[in-house]
């Protein structure tokens, strides 16, 4: 380390109390917590209490959902909750770092261990926390987290920083590391931070309607959504629609539409250019085929894509489209669901891509003058779409159950087919419908005979709170947002 690195670092000893107030407020107003600050909490408390396991988190996902934040929020939890001295916490981003010279966690840890704590790693004896940010500017920030995890018990470690932490792993770390994705916002996580910390018990209710059928617990749902709203300090009755057109990232709360759009395609364009040039084999042009392609998904309804066509399209040859489309998940920009068939047909078959967010879609979009032509109907009726893979995209990952969903298949380029096959577990597949208005039924009607599903469910504005029908299970737009 030079003598630039390490006033940096002492630095930030001295200055994280009094600077972590300051990123936490906004107009005097504290930050609400997302869901995942609870469960790094978590892991926190039992390293306290002697579990040395769960010691080294890793917190990757695109820019701008909040990784900074966490780690704030978390920093101030070690000094007023549980007391932990100010010098024996070290956040520092390695971006930072790696503009006064080379970024290597390793050599930092250990400088800090020398320095404030006149020890080696080997020997630290007290419970000691780092929190990195932007940990990806590191090239070997795996292997730096590995040696530091071998060599004591007494540290825990945050590593937060692009989804490009996923992309530059080594097998040797992720036997040590614990993976914990942080997503853009889900609707019912934009409102707790937005308006205020709820308890969201119509997430559930929810997700066991759709696999169980079971109506008569659900009753109530549709109460106490408005009992949310209700206790919600100047609560703008279009925030459903704007959340799915502008919502996801936590600083759309403090900006106006034209600059969430500037701010998102911004993001697009960094991840693509920075994030996506950490790994090797990435040139200019293999940049400019990932923009394509994002563009192109922009337009497009959500769709079967085969790796073939978009080979057509862009006049590239289609191991190479395959990386970009690989890369692009990885990055989290994207996700892919594949048709509901058997595993081997699965593999030769084309995937349907979507957006992580709806947002994504829709200033891609906006940015290029597509979302002004569209059919406003049709138009809200593609984002919600976006939206519903997404929230079951999610699902399964947060989940220990396997909540996966597929495109129906039984017809492949044809109308009949539903939008969506759920399935928990080994359960019975439920098809799902999704409409901005009403929807059709002939084309579920034929997946649960097709399926054997003991129901199907319609996600629309036809009726304004939950109803069955024989077997057929409608549920509000809004309220599925709470899913």
């Amino acid at each position: 380390m030079n003598d630039l690195q390490k006033t940096y670092i002492k630095n930030q000893i001295l200055t994280m109390p009094i600077k972590v107030n300051q990123e936490l407020t906004h107009k005097n107003r504290k930050f609400n917590k997302r869901s995942d600050y609870e469960t790094i909490i978590k892991y926190i408390n039992n390293f306290l209490a002697g579990e040395n396991l769960n010691r080294f988190l890793v917190l990757p996902g695109l820019r701008d959902v909040g990784k900074t934040t966490l780690l704030y929020q978390i920093y101030e939890h070690l000094i007023l909750e549980k007391n932990i001295k100010a010098q024996n916490i070290l956040y520092f981003s390695c971006d930072r770092l790696k503009r006064t010279g080379n970024a290597d966690i390793f050599d930092v840890v250990n400088y800090y261990c020398e320095t404030f704590h006149n020890s080696i790693l080997e020997t630290i004896s007290q419970p000691l926390f780092i929190l990195i940010d932007e940990a990806q500017y590191d090239k070997q920030w795996a292997l730096n987290g590995k040696l530091i995890y071998d060599g004591t018990k007494n540290i825990f470690m945050i590593f937060s920083g692009s989804s490009a932490l996923k992309l530059s792993s080594n097998p040797d770390a992720a036997r040590r590391l614990l993976n914990i994705p942080v997503y853009p916002l889900s609707y019912s996580e934009h409102l707790k931070l937005k308006y205020g910390n709820f308890k969201n018990i119509i997430s559930n209710s929810i997700t066991n309607l759709i696999f169980d059928g079971k109506i008569q617990n659900n009753a109530d749902a549709d109460k106490e959504m408005i009992n949310i709203y209700l206790n919600f300090t100047n609560y703008d009755v279009s925030e459903w629609n704007n959340f799915l057109l502008y919502g996801g990232f936590p600083s759309s709360f403090y900006q106006n539409n034209s600059e969430i759009t500037k701010k998102i395609v911004n993001m697009v364009e960094k991840v693509v250019t920075t994030d996506m040039n950490n790994i090797g084999g990435i040139n200019n042009g293999t940049q400019d085929l990932a923009f394509q392609i994002l563009n192109y998904f922009a337009f497009q309804n959500p769709g079967e894509v085969s790796k073939g066509s978009l080979s057509n399209i862009f006049d590239a040859k289609k191991l190479l489209v395959s990386k970009v489309l690989d890369i692009l998940e990885k990055t989290q920009l994207i996700f892919h669901i594949e048709p509901f068939t058997s595993s081997v047909k699965r593999t030769t078959k084309p995937n349907e891509y979507f957006f992580a967010t709806s947002s994504l879609k829709h200033n891609l979009s906006l940015d290029m003058g597509a979302a002004i032509l569209e059919d406003e109907t049709a138009y809200m009726g593609k984002l919600f779409e976006t939206y519903v893979a997404s929230s079951f995209h999610n699902l399964d990952n947060r989940n220990i159950t396997s909540y996966k969903i597929y495109y129906d298949d039984a017809n492949r380029n044809s109308e009949k087919n539903v939008d969506f096959i759920v399935q928990r577990g080994m359960e019975k597949p439920i098809p799902i419908e999704v409409s901005w208005g009403d929807k059709d039924k002939s084309q579920i009607k034929r997946a649960i005979s097709k399926y054997q599903s003991p129901h199907g469910v319609i996600i629309s504005n036809t009726y304004p709170n939950i109803v069955k029908k024989d077997n057929l299970i409608y549920i509000p737009c809004e309220l599925f947002g709470f899913m």
